[in-house]
């Protein structure tokens, strides 16, 4: 049995800290010893620790309010990590690069602790912070030095999709080192729920056509509402409901800018705790995955389609990534051409054949439970742990 280190960047609760929680969760009911790291939500002076589900969560002193760095920059976060990462560890896993994550586990080799880094997402050269970077300079070094150079220098690298793993080999990375485990489905958490009962609850109406979006990530909302604009042409009652949190508070505004008075049939349901999310969920007929074209969406691995399967819904989504080809192969939803009009198609191909949708939902929840579930995940991902500390006692 290991005794295991996470390193995750993001706030509790949020971002890949959804990826780290449930694989450390499934570890610890495998035996091993694990303490995950991640950044605190609130102020506070010291340490907060609590065992969840035979986890060991940590959060770190935060001396300054949400939206002050949340993205794992905080010196505070940073330094208060190192002591955790020079103890005695079996091995460390150290999700994504930010310096929350990276500075920590770096120092940690002072020890020779085996590490391994998680690759969930494109970030620079065309990702998720190029646009905030205000020289291409500044981009292309965090990525080729950090961003990439973190995976370089680890025992192996976890990567989330096919994307990330033509690019880990393209930066030199062997593919003996590389393991492609994307998030799983907590089909536990998430049951399929009776429809009529969980619209009572949010006080939806019984008879009209509900689409569901989740997440944190709005960065294609705009596609959505242009797609939902069509939707309405034949089901002018059908609602858009929006589950989740946007920290730009720009959402409202793109909805009433793209759909005008047909605005009101967007529902702005807000953040649900992981265990109340089955509702919103339950209540829907069919489940939105909304993805441009872009490096970073074809990088992805949402953790909101794990979500999707698990409710026994279809899910609609774009060819963008690795959800869809699972949609198609699986029958459990539907794949388009990534533009508004084709997802809009998409969306009224499953309203018109309820029955269909029904059975792509009862396909989607097999998946959720069988080769999608965290159970498999987290079997490969104890495999790769022994795999590395295997070869480094040989080394």
């Amino acid at each position: 049995l290991m005794r295991i280190l996470m390193l995750n960047h993001n706030l509790i609760g949020r971002g890949s800290y959804l990826r780290c929680f449930p694989l450390a969760r499934e570890l610890a009911r495998l035996g091993h010893q694990v303490e995950l790291v991640t950044a605190a939500d609130t102020i506070r002076r010291r340490w907060e620790i609590e065992v969840e589900e035979g986890v060991k969560v940590l959060q770190p002193p935060r001396w300054g309010g949400v939206g002050t760095h949340d993205g794992g920059y905080s010196p505070v976060d940073i330094l208060t990590r190192v002591p955790m990462a020079l103890k005695k560890w079996d091995l460390i896993h150290a999700f994504e690069h930010r310096p929350n994550v990276s500075v920590p586990a770096l120092i940690s080799r002072i020890r020779r602790t085996p590490l391994v880094t998680d690759w969930s997402d494109w970030w620079t050269k065309g990702g998720i912070t190029t646009p905030r970077r205000k020289s291409q300079r500044i981009d292309e070094w965090e990525g080729t030095w950090i961003e990439e150079g973190t995976k370089k220098i680890s025992d192996r690298v976890t990567v989330v999709s096919r994307t990330l793993w033509d690019r880990a080999v393209s930066i030199g990375i062997p593919e003996e080192r590389l393991s492609l485990i994307p998030s799983g489905c907590p089909h536990e958490r998430i049951r399929p729920l009776g429809q009529s009962a969980c619209r009572r609850e949010l006080s939806l109406p019984l008879d009209a056509k509900v689409l569901t979006f989740a997440g944190f990530a709005f960065w294609d909302f705009a596609f959505l509402v242009k797609a939902f604009r069509k939707v309405l042409e034949q089901f002018p009652d059908a609602i858009l409901q929006v589950v989740g949190q946007d920290k730009d508070s720009e959402i409202e505004d793109i909805a009433q800018k793209e759909l005008g008075d047909s605005a009101e049939q967007v529902r702005f349901a807000g953040r649900f705790s992981p265990d109340r999310l089955e509702v919103p969920l339950g209540a829907s007929d069919i489940q939105l995955l909304p993805l441009e074209d872009t490096p970073a969406n074809r990088a992805r691995w949402p953790i909101k389609f794990g979500d999707y399967l698990a409710s026994g819904r279809p899910t609609v989504a774009p060819r963008v990534g690795d959800s869809a080809p699972i949609l198609e192969q699986e029958e459990a939803g539907v794949a388009t051409e990534a533009n508004p009009e084709a997802f809009a198609e998409g969306i009224l191909l499953l309203l018109n054949h309820p029955e269909q949708a029904a059975a792509m939902g009862e396909r989607a929840r097999k998946l959720a439970e069988g080769p999608l579930s965290w159970e498999v995940q987290v079997k490969k991902m104890e495999n790769l742990y022994l795999d590395c500390l295997s070869a480094r006692k040989k080394s």
